[in-house]
C-alpha cells in the first residue's frame, strides 16, 4: 500500500510540476488607411510552441489586463489544436500588443458565449427527424436532397450562409434582423411563429447563378458547374465565439483536361457579414467567382480592380418555393487577390472575376435591407465593399514579438 501511495503521489506531483504557464506578447499592426474592428488575428499553434518552448493545451489572450474571446481548432480533427483566432481593434497605422498566456493543460480554457454557429443534418424521412452529422460524402457528387436546407449552413449574428450539396455548390443567404443566432432554433426555415418574433429567412432565389461569391468553373465565355466529380465531401470542422468553419471538398473534377481535387474552406468570423475562402487544388486551373445579376431592380458598383458589388431587389420567388417568399433587397460583393485576377466580364446572370491559380484566398461579403441598424441602400453598401476591400488588401500584420 505504502508502494502504490507513493508511486500515485509521484505521479501526480510530475503531472503537477509538469504542467507549464508561459506568457508571451504579440505586436500587431493596422497598415491600412481605416479602422480595423473585429479584424480576425490567426496564429499558428507551431508558432507559439516555438515562441513559448511548450506544448500548447490552453491559451487565454489579454488587451491590456482584459481576457478576450479566442478560439483553438483542430483543423485536421487530429485531436490536437492547430490554430489560435481571436479578433483585434486596432486604429488606421496604428500598433497594439495583446498578450497570450499558453498553458500545456487545459487551465487556461475558459467558455465564451457563442457568436458563431454550424449545422448539417441528414434527413431522415420515415421518421421526419434530423439527425446531426459533421460530414457526408457522395459518389455522384449529390446529396442535395438528403440533407436539411441542401447542404451545410453557417452564421455569424449578422449573416447566414448555406452551400448546395450538388454541382453547383452554390452560396445562398438568410439574412438577418436583429443581431442574433438563429439557425440551431430554425435550421434555415423559420415557422411563422418565429418570423412574427423577428426572426430572419432566406432572402436569396440563387437559381443557376454565382449567387454570392460561389466558385465556379469558366469555359471562356460563362460560368460552369464543378462537375463530373468522383466524390464530393462536406464537413461542419468548427464553430464557437470567434470563428465557425466548413469544408467542401471536390475529387476527381473533370476540367481543363485534368483531373482535379479541390479544396474550399470556408470561414466565417464573429460580427462579420463577410467570408474568408481558402482555395486549394492540386494544380493551377482557370476558375470565376462574381455576384448573380439575377434581380428586377439592381445598381452596380462602379469599377474597382478585383472586386465586384451589386445591390439589388430580387426576382419573384417560384411557387412551389417558400410560401412566405417574397422579393428581397440584398447586397452581394466578391473580393479576389491581384495576383490571381485575369480580368473582369460577365454572363447572362453573373458579374464576374476570372481568376488563375492553384492555392489561393478571396472574400465575399452580403447585406439585406431589413437588417436592423443595416445598410438600407445601395450608396450605404457601396461605402461598406470599399472600406471592406481596403483592410483585406492591408490585413493586421505581426511585426514583433516579446
Amino acid at each position: 500500500m505504502k508502494t502504490y501511495l507513493a508511486t500515485l503521489f509521484f505521479i501526480l506531483f510530475a503531472a503537477f510540476t509538469s504542467a507549464k504557464t508561459v506568457q508571451v506578447t504579440v505586436i500587431l499592426k493596422n497598415p491600412s488607411s481605416v479602422e480595423q474592428s473585429n479584424a480576425p488575428v490567426v496564429i499558428s499553434v507551431s508558432t507559439l510552441a516555438k515562441k513559448t518552448g511548450i506544448h500548447v493545451t490552453s491559451v487565454a489572450v489579454y488587451n491590456s489586463d482584459k481576457l478576450i474571446p479566442s478560439q483553438l481548432d483542430d483543423l485536421n480533427r487530429d485531436g490536437k489544436p492547430d490554430e489560435l483566432a481571436f479578433l483585434v481593434a486596432i486604429p488606421a497605422k496604428q500598433q497594439k500588443r495583446y498578450t497570450m498566456k499558453v498553458a500545456s493543460d487545459s487551465s487556461l480554457f475558459t467558455k465564451f458565449p457563442a457568436e458563431t454557429h454550424a449545422q448539417m443534418f441528414l434527413k431522415d424521412n420515415a421518421k421526419k427527424t434530423l439527425i446531426p452529422t459533421v460530414e457526408e460524402s457522395s459518389p455522384t457528387g449529390n446529396l442535395y436532397q438528403a440533407l436539411q436546407h441542401h447542404g451545410p449552413a453557417f452564421e455569424s449574428k449578422l449573416m447566414a450562409f448555406r452551400i448546395y450539396f450538388d454541382k453547383k455548390q452554390t452560396v445562398d443567404l438568410y439574412g438577418k434582423k436583429h443581431h442574433e443566432l438563429e439557425l440551431a432554433q430554425d435550421n434555415w426555415y423559420p415557422s411563422d411563429e418565429q418570423i412574427a418574433h423577428g426572426f430572419g429567412d432566406d432572402i436569396l432565389w440563387v437559381k443557376e447563378t454565382t449567387g454570392c461569391g460561389t466558385l465556379k468553373g469558366w469555359d471562356g465565355t460563362k460560368a460552369t458547374h464543378i462537375i463530373p466529380v468522383t466524390n464530393r465531401t462536406a464537413r461542419v470542422i468548427t464553430d464557437g465565439p470567434i470563428r465557425a468553419i466548413i469544408e467542401m471538398e471536390s475529387d476527381g473534377w473533370k476540367y481543363e483536361g485534368k483531373t482535379i481535387q479541390l479544396k474550399q474552406r470556408y470561414i466565417l468570423y464573429a460580427g462579420h457579414r463577410d467570408v474568408e475562402v481558402h482555395v486549394n487544388q492540386n494544380d493551377t486551373t482557370t476558375l470565376c467567382t462574381g455576384v448573380q445579376t439575377f434581380f428586377d431592380k439592381s445598381k452596380i458598383m462602379p469599377p474597382i480592380k478585383g472586386v465586384l458589388a451589386i445591390w439589388g431587389t430580387g426576382l419573384q420567388y417560384p411557387k412551389t418555393d417558400n410560401k412566405r417568399a417574397m422579393p428581397q433587397t440584398v447586397g452581394l460583393a466578391v473580393s479576389v487577390p491581384y495576383s490571381i485576377l485575369q480580368k473582369s466580364t460577365k454572363d447572362a446572370d453573373n458579374l464576374l472575376l476570372i481568376v488563375k491559380g492553384k492555392s489561393f484566398t478571396y472574400h465575399f461579403a452580403a447585406a439585406w435591407s431589413q437588417e436592423i441598424g443595416g445598410y438600407k441602400n445601395a450608396d450605404q453598401f457601396f461605402n461598406f465593399v470599399k472600406n471592406w476591400n481596403t483592410a483585406l488588401r492591408n490585413p493586421i500584420k505581426i511585426v514583433g514579438w516579446q
